[in-house]
């Protein structure tokens, strides 16, 4: 009720200052203040009861996140340390005709339990035939008992399966005997299953040799399979990455849904268990900080709640940019801006996907005359030159190539669309000239310096990034052994030459 509605209403009474009308008036002023007091106090009771559903309900998905990526982590350190045994010329050697079974119990088996704890080991060749299995570095002997494995045997088929799925879609020269790292780590399969009447986490890999120097046997690859026990010890490892409460693994289907249960599948899609904690609730702190302020004064709540709200937004929107900036950090040269080595891999493994198809060509620039400007000027003018040439290097790419920094002076241009010997070399010509031009450090310095740079291009330099960085290398020492400031592309004709030519010089730069 408005102030001109209370005044409408008192010249009704003849005595607007008669006690009734006084305490008719009280009474609607009161009434008014209890409705407004008791609408803005259930307005703000309902909305901590949602912001403390919400801040439950956000907790709990956070935690499921990380349950799943922490999982996802830890198998893929476990396929790391298969990998170490796996892609290794000698235990790919060792599982030809004859099986050399000496070397598998006392130097693969013994290892993957000493070094790396991995409770159970098997395995088969192509087939699916056994091989030999072991329970942590004991091998099990054929005349004893062996325990059930069909499990292991199905995962072996599954990694099998990947790894030629992947020779066919590969077309590398080299797809039938070697396997970037990254990509075996992608075909390894894995599976929960129940190894030793134990629930356990199992993880299977291709043996492959690691540099091509072996004979390849006609049914290669056998396939290395390795189970670690859920046990009390694997739980507490994973809750060291956690810090969850009371964390524990329950085998099988739980007896009813609930948002809190973690559940991991076996191989045939039916649940295999589950994982349970009590996971965190900010929700009831968020209600006790709230609720005495609501009884206090509504109006108070109202004003504390928007500056908690907007201290939490301006809370998240930190968080948010300090993630964007770790993120960009994590994958950029902190001098120059531009993109690092891990970021310039991850795009030349885009590029190099699309081989054949998509021919590309990558620059290895080295910068000419640049120790004397630091020893001359000092670290900070050598710095000051270092993000002159990154900056020209960017404008010359444009959207045509991707400038990384890998360290020092070198940087990498990626061209994933051009492969073009009389376009390349135009760029390089404009590089050349750019950089050629005086650097101002400052104080009315200037300095001159100049760039050798090396071209490679792919596929005919090479189908993986140490190929191509190899040849990139090799054209960049030959352009600065005819006199630097030029650039050279790679010729995979004269690599024996050029490889003589790095290994004589690649010191003295």
């Amino acid at each position: 009720m408005d102030k001109s509605t209370v005044a409408g209403a008192a010249n009704d009474y003849p005595h607007p200052q008669s006690p009734a009308t006084g305490r008719r008036i009280t009474f609607w002023i009161f009434g008014l203040a209890a409705l407004l007091i008791l609408l803005s106090t259930a307005s703000l009771t309902f909305i901590a009861q949602m912001a403390w559903r919400e801040a439950d309900r956000r907790a709990l998905e956070s935690e499921q996140t990380r349950m799943d990526h922490t999982l996802h982590d830890l198998h893929r350190r476990i396929v790391r340390n298969q990998i170490a045994l796996a892609q290794w010329d000698i235990a790919f050697e060792a599982l030809g005709t004859p099986v050399d079974r000496d070397f598998i119990a006392d130097e693969m088996i013994a290892d993957l339990w000493n070094d790396y704890e991995l409770d159970r080991s098997f395995l088969f060749a192509r087939d699916g035939t056994l091989i030999t299995q072991a329970i942590e570095d004991k091998v099990l002997l054929a005349s004893g008992p062996q325990p059930d494995y069909s499990r292991a045997r199905d995962l072996a088929k599954e990694a099998l399966r990947a790894f030629e799925d992947r020779q066919k879609t590969t077309a590398s020269a080299f797809s039938g005997w070697y396997m970037q790292q990254s990509s075996l780590i992608d075909i390894a399969a894995s599976t929960f299953g129940t190894i030793d009447g134990r629930p356990a986490f199992l993880s299977a890999v291709p043996i492959l040799p690691d540099n091509g120097d072996v004979d390849l046997y006609p049914d290669y690859p056998a396939i290395l399979v390795n189970a670690v026990y859920l046990d009390d010890g694997w739980i507490a490892e994973l809750n060291r990455r956690l810090n969850f409460e009371h964390l524990h693994f329950q085998a099988g289907a739980p007896r009813r849904a609930h948002p809190t249960n973690h559940l991991v599948y076996s191989a045939d899609g039916t649940v295999f268990g589950y994982f349970k904690w009590d996971h965190a609730r900010p929700g009831h702190q968020i209600w006790l900080m709230a609720l005495p302020l609501i009884v206090l004064l509504a109006t108070i709540i109202a004003v504390v709640a928007i500056a908690a709200a907007t201290r939490i937004s301006r809370l998240t929107s930190s968080l948010e940019a300090s993630e964007r900036r770790n993120r960009h950090f994590a994958r950029h040269d902190a001098l120059t801006g531009l993109p690092n080595r891990h970021h310039f891999s991850d795009c030349l493994a885009y590029s190099l996907d699309t081989l054949p198809e998509k021919a590309f060509a990558i620059f290895a620039c080295d910068l000419d005359r640049f120790k004397p400007v630091n020893d001359t000027y000092g670290h900070e003018a050598g710095d000051k030159v270092i993000r002159e040439v990154a900056d020209r290097l960017r404008t010359l790419a444009g959207e045509d190539g991707m400038v990384c920094r890998i360290g020092g002076d070198e940087f990498v241009i990626l061209f994933p669309k051009i492969s073009d010997k009389s376009r390349l070399a135009a760029i390089a010509d404009r590089i050349k000239a750019a950089l050629a031009a005086p650097v101002d450090i400052g104080g009315g310095e200037t300095v001159e310096i100049g760039v050798s740079i090396g071209i490679a291009r792919a596929p005919d330099c090479g189908c993986t990034e140490k190929d191509l960085f190899r040849m990139a290398d090799l054209a960049l020492y030959r352009a600065k052994d005819m006199g630097r400031n030029g650039f050279e592309f790679a010729n995979p004709n004269l690599v024996g030459a050029d490889q003589a030519g790095w290994e004589a010089h690649r010191n003295e730069y």
